[in-house]
């Protein structure tokens, strides 16, 4: 008896991981690409199908796809040839990447100049198992511009990022403007309880260009204010901060030189009173729009997305001397845009597996015979 029960216990267990598993199709530690066009027909500014792309951090590391709907009800696309389009982020919590977009099927002409009220903007989130959820539209905001970029602290409240609105508000409560003096933002991230965004616009001279912070999370009118004056030239997308914020990497799309100027991925920290460009890192000479960074080790390991669409690339942070590597190359008619890492799951899945191995594990002792 003792032999048949254990057999049981470890047949179920494994059917569990097994079930848990076929139902998680992202990795955490891997990264997440997104990824415009079917590879079809040439990318135009019509809109364009979206894609996750899973991949492992080591080169030629395709590992699978999540297409986004593009079609119905809950469909979101991108411009195919909007480059400030298409950023991508993980929730607050971890457990959602975040993706903005257009709430019309694919091919409506033009789109980035449709109104808002013809062709809502929106945002979606993505868990970990891979579950869609459009979770907010808007017939208003971000009309006959891009919206570029969407953040949420993963309790249902989210923030858009884009052109001509500035960051506005779209969570449950009444959609509201959060801020409009930089009304040209890309890329926004809730990051400790603080919102965070990148801007290409501004005023002052140089102009206030760089990454801005709104305190605290905020559901109507509040202030910005600039944080990182990248200055002059710049042209900066994502970002990605340690865990004391005092170190920072800036994609930035102007094109690498060299590590002493602006351009490709851009290194900042702060010296306890302001902060400081370090030097610039690249693969080629590229500038860079999506961004993730490995803070975990003693040298970063920063990934990024090339400003032309074309590769992902990744560099070991071991100063400015660092050069970069290729991991891979999208596809014809297609173009790499957003990055991050895969979200994690909620806590109940892993509660849910320890629970189901406690029960089998009772239920073995309580047969013995």
């Amino acid at each position: 008896m003792k032999t048949e029960i254990r057999t049981l216990t470890t047949t179920a267990a494994l059917f569990l991981f097994t079930a848990v598993a076929q139902a998680q199709p992202f990795t955490p530690g891997d990264l997440v690409v997104l990824r415009d066009g079917t590879g079809s027909g040439a990318l135009s500014s019509a809109g364009t199908a979206i894609f996750l792309d899973q991949y492992t951090t080591t080169p030629n590391g395709y590992v699978d796809s999540l297409a986004i709907p593009s079609t119905g009800s809950s469909a979101l696309v991108n411009s195919g040839t909007a480059t400030s389009e298409g950023a991508l982020n993980l929730s607050a919590n971890g457990q959602y990447l975040v993706v903005a977009g257009y709430n019309i099927n694919a091919g409506f002409a033009s789109i980035a100049n449709s109104t808002s009220a013809a062709v809502p903007r929106g945002i979606a989130t993505v868990d970990a198992s891979g579950n869609y959820n459009l979770a907010v539209t808007t017939s208003s905001f971000y009309s006959g511009n891009n919206i570029r970029s969407g953040a949420s602290d993963g309790g249902g409240n989210y923030w858009g990022a884009g052109a001509a609105s500035g960051t506005v508000y779209l969570g449950t409560g009444t959609p509201a403007t959060v801020q409009s003096t930089k009304v040209n933002t890309r890329v926004i991230q809730d990051i400790s309880g603080n919102l965070y965004f990148s801007t290409s616009s501004g005023t002052g001279t140089p102009a206030n260009l760089g990454i801005d912070m709104i305190n605290g999370t905020p559901t109507s009118s509040s202030s910005a204010v600039n944080l990182i004056n990248t200055g002059s030239g710049s042209s900066p997308y994502d970002f990605a901060f340690n865990n004391s914020l005092t170190t920072v990497y800036i994609a930035d799309s102007s094109p690498f030189t060299n590590s002493t100027t602006i351009g490709g991925v851009e290194k900042w920290s702060f010296n306890g009173s302001a902060w400081v460009f370090n030097y610039s890192l690249s693969y080629g000479t590229n500038g860079a729009v999506g961004l993730a960074v490995n803070y975990s080790g003693a040298n970063p390991i920063i990934y990024a997305t090339s400003a032309n669409g074309a590769s992902l690339f990744t560099v070991t942070d071991t100063g400015s001397s660092a050069t970069g590597s290729l991991l891979d190359t999208a596809g014809a008619n297609e173009a790499f845009r957003g990055l991050d890492f895969a979200p994690v799951p909620e806590p109940s899945t892993f509660a849910m597996i320890g629970l189901g191995i406690m029960t089998l594990w009772g239920f073995r002792r309580n047969c013995k015979s």
